[in-house]
């Protein structure tokens, strides 16, 4: 029960000080506590009993932040569920965890009688699941990581310690709740240093010019950003003062979830006069490492690991070099799977990461991928799950998609495919948008349809992804 513990710690230090600040209220710790235990007892009158799986269906606001905090104090499995996702992985997600209610009318919530409260009593059992993330993997359907509480509340920890997040911390929220980075870097790592979530809108393209008004008026010094966010922010900027006060007020810019681009570094750090401290992180594991400030502002890389993280490497087969694994007290329990539960912790509790690295200096810098997972604007997209829904529709022979290099989105998503023959192909890729339409989420769609006479094989019959990648270069 230690995560219990430091959450009580934290919360009852900082009882009547802010804790969410929204665009017309804002919360002390006691005053969050008490909507989250005003969820809790709603919960519970609609059949909810401990050990139960939650699914939170909500928009980013007070009250999904509320309803994760509800799932920690009912001892409740937390099941974000990203609304933007296609309908049909939603449902999947809530019928996989088996939810006992989804959590669906903010409305309903928010007016909740809030539960007064003297002190915080945190008492979540230490090795019980806490949360279940759902991501895309190498398969069809998104996979569940399975987090407990201490690995979360810990990982969290680790991350202010090093680097330097405490109670004057006001960090500006714009990432999607319902996804890992949405929770663990920028909800429960601010409120675990003491500090202040500064609760804006989830980001949007359109809002671009406006962007930085919000943070700056609300006195915000530190965020999280995406390289897809920063590139934006980066095009978007019209004014040099407004940019220079960014660069004066931002004590920790964060950037995560996806590869960044050199010189998206060099055009932020020229932009706003501070830099992005690039971080490395895993579903599975949680942040591994970052950068702070100083260091990001003369290197690349992904920073120095977290306190109590290891690495190591292991060989792959036939000279394909080296993967990156990962030791770390902070792992997942295992995956939740459409047929099943594993874990894919190697026997002696390393990670193997599906990434090539090495070290330079003390810091981690990440040299490659290995598995097949295409990181477009900061979303995982499993090539198969895609392949799988352009194969069904009638007159494509193969397909093979592949990620190819984007300024912009740091990877967009190609689909080589292979017509039967006498297909008219300008007919048939405008039959496969509508279909791509119709069953996979927005992000999840071909960027770029590139027509074949064959996919590339190996002498055993394997697609070789690599030389369509290098055709597409």
């Amino acid at each position: 029960m230690i995560a219990s513990d430091r959450l009580n710690q934290v919360f009852n230090a900082q009882w009547q000080k802010p804790a969410l600040i929204v665009e017309d209220r804002s919360f002390s710790y006691a005053e969050l506590y008490a909507h989250a235990g005003a969820i809790r007892d709603w919960l519970e009158q609609q059949g909810c009993r401990s050990g139960d799986s939650v699914a939170l269906r909500l928009p980013n606001g007070w009250v999904f932040a509320s309803a994760y905090l509800a799932c920690i104090l009912g001892n409740y499995q937390a099941v974000p569920v990203n609304i933007e996702l296609h309908q049909d992985d939603q449902e999947y997600i809530i019928r996989r965890t088996e939810a006992r209610i989804v959590l669906c009318e903010e409305e309903l919530l928010a007016g909740l009688q809030p539960i007064e409260a003297n002190h915080p009593n945190f008492a979540f059992p230490a090795d019980e699941v806490a949360a279940v993330f759902f991501t895309s993997g190498t398969t069809g359907r998104p996979k569940g990581v399975c987090h407990t509480l201490d690995a979360l509340v810990g990982n969290a920890r680790a991350f202010n310690q090093s680097m330097g997040l405490d109670a004057s911390t006001r960090l500006y929220h714009c990432l999607p709740m319902a996804y890992m980075a949405g929770f663990l870097n920028t909800l429960l790592s601010p409120w675990m240093a003491g500090g202040v979530v500064l609760l804006g809108a989830r980001f949007r393209p359109v809002d671009a010019l406006t962007f930085w008004t919000k943070p700056l008026a609300w006195g915000a010094n530190t965020i999280w950003l995406t390289p897809m966010i920063a590139g934006i922010l980066v095009r978007m900027s019209r004014d040099s003062g407004l940019a220079s006060k960014v660069g004066e007020s931002m004590r920790q810019v964060f950037c995560g979830t996806a590869p960044l681009p050199l010189v998206m570094r060099q055009s932020f750090q020229k932009t706003f006069g501070c830099p992005l401290q690039e971080s490395y992180g895993m579903s599975e594991v949680l942040l591994v490492s970052a950068q702070i400030r100083a260091e990001a502002e003369v290197s690349a890389g992904v920073g120095r690991l977290l306190p109590g993280l290891r690495l190591s490497f292991r060989a792959l087969p036939e000279g394909g070099g080296s993967e990156l694994v990962i030791h770390t007290p902070f792992s997942l329990t295992g995956y939740m799977l459409e047929d099943g539960e594993t874990s894919p912790l190697l026997p002696d509790g390393g990670m193997p990461s599906g990434d090539t690295a090495e070290v330079r200096d003390g810091s981690l810098v990440i040299t490659g991928r290995l598995k097949d997972i295409i990181i477009r604007g900061g979303l995982n997209v499993s090539p198969v799950a895609v392949e799988g829904v352009l194969l069904r529709e009638p007159g494509v022979r193969e397909v093979s998609v592949v990620a190819s290099p984007h300024d912009f989105w740091g990877e967009i998503i190609v689909a080589c495919l292979v017509p039967e023959e006498g297909m008219d192909t300008c007919a048939l890729q405008n039959r496969l948008r509508l279909r791509c339409a119709s069953e996979l989420g927005e992000g999840m769609r071909p960027d770029r349809y590139v027509w074949l006479n064959a996919l590339p094989r190996s002498s055993t019959g394997k697609v070789q992804k690599h030389v369509l990648v290098g055709q597409l270069a």
